[in-house]
């Protein structure tokens, strides 16, 4: 038979070149169908179009494998779950906080229940664990109470330079005057003005204390300011002092040594030296 003379078909050929070969490869639609049927239709595979993503998934999933971590929170629910594995307790009541010691009342005072139940409230609502609750309750309170000392020792610094410069200006008549601007706060104010200043520090403040004796001298008479049964002379300032003596140096009697009153005014005017100089 020549070469170019292609054999005659057969029924078993004929059959074996018209029928297509078969494909094992599965559609993106039902890669799952494959599966045992237990698991064919489990709702986790839903999310996979093919075995490649599925494949995918897995080896990402083993990467992870032995760390410690935690799925990223999309809802309240799973925000609540992360809170909670970070050691947020479950309700806001199981908070403890300590103060520190050795707080000003006036700062401690302020960590009251009402105020440490609203803290705690909202920092249960932001998913905050039992020893940050601790921290941030011990930290507030010692830095307000540092500012307070702080604060308190400016003050005390100042009044402190202010009662000086008074004792200068006032001499003699320091003690007594403080006394007239105290009798000129309860005159004018009452006790509760009275109570309000030394409350807040403005009963020891210079400027204040002068005005006040400077009204009491001016607005109250004598007997009210010395007291009924004191029988003595108010004291003088150092300026107060110098002024009267000028004043009774200027008077014919101190300049004549034969005025009856001469002596007496001379005396009158070294005591009032005394007063404004020192003695």
């Amino acid at each position: 038979m020549p070469d170019d003379i292609a054999p005659a078909e057969t029924a078993d050929n004929a059959e074996a070149v018209s029928e297509p070969t078969q494909t094992t490869e599965t559609s993106d639609d039902n890669w799952r169908s494959s599966l045992s049927e237990d698991l064919r239709d489990n709702p986790s595979f839903s999310k996979f179009k093919d075995v490649d993503s599925l494949a995918a998934s897995y080896v990402n999933l083993q990467s992870h494998l032995g760390r410690d971590k935690i799925a990223k929170p999309v809802t309240d629910s799973d925000w609540d779950d992360v809170y909670e594995f970070l050691g947020r307790p479950e309700s806001p009541e199981e908070y403890e906080v300590a103060l520190p010691e050795g707080l000003p009342e006036e700062i401690a005072s302020q960590f009251n229940d009402e105020a440490l139940s609203s803290f705690k409230q909202e920092a249960h609502k932001l998913g905050l664990n039992a020893d940050q609750v601790k921290s941030l309750i011990a930290w507030q309170a010692g830095s307000m109470g540092s500012q307070h000392d702080a604060y308190k020792g400016m003050v005390d610094e100042s009044m402190e330079k202010g009662e000086t410069a008074l004792k200068a200006e006032w001499g003699r008549a320091y003690d007594q005057n403080i006394g007239f601007a105290r009798k000129a706060f309860e005159e004018y104010g009452g006790e509760q003005l009275a109570a309000k200043m030394e409350a807040s520090g403005l009963g020891n403040d210079p400027d204040v204390l002068k005005a006040f004796a400077n009204i009491a001298k001016t607005t109250m008479a004598d007997n009210d300011l010395a007291g009924p049964s004191s029988g003595t002379r108010m004291a003088l300032t150092p300026d107060e002092a110098k002024a009267e003596a000028s004043t009774i140096m200027a008077h014919p009697a101190y300049m004549d040594r034969h005025h009856p009153e001469h002596t007496s005014m001379v005396k009158k005017v070294q005591g009032l030296f005394n007063q404004a100089y020192g003695e």
